[in-house]
């Protein structure tokens, strides 16, 4: 019963911030690379509106994230998996000019390799 009611790890509270962090920033710059992609596609009869292709990638990885996130953040873990899928969709968010969402893909793995964060995981799916 205490391993139930002891607080998680602080790498795993850590890939719940980042990723909280991370799914903010990627839904403005989804806005930004929308109005830019908007302005753009004016000024020159539609050419611009390729701009806005960076947008359908960044609006469901910053969902992704913002989910993942608030799932870690809870106080409810029962059932937690490690979020490696996320982590490297972050890294790919390179493609689109998210160097944010890169680094904290790259922290969530290199965090998501710690002995004592496996553990936790490894406890929280056996547990859910």
């Amino acid at each position: 019963m205490a391993d139930v009611l002891a607080p998680p790890p602080g790498k795993v509270q850590a890939i719940g911030v980042m990723h909280l962090i991370g799914g903010i920033f990627n839904l403005m710059g989804a806005l930004a690379w929308t109005l830019a992609g908007l302005s753009w596609g004016l000024a020159t009869f539609g050419l611009g509106l390729v701009f806005c292709c960076p947008v359908f990638v960044l609006i469901p990885i910053g969902i992704l994230e913002i989910i993942s996130g608030a799932k870690h953040l809870s106080s409810n873990h029962a059932g937690l998996r490690p979020p490696k899928g996320i982590a490297i969709a972050e890294i790919c968010c390179i493609l689109t000019c998210s160097t944010f969402s890169m680094i904290f893909g790259i922290l969530t793995l290199v965090f998501l390799g710690d002995p004592e964060v496996k553990a936790y995981y490894a406890s929280k799916q056996l547990t859910g």
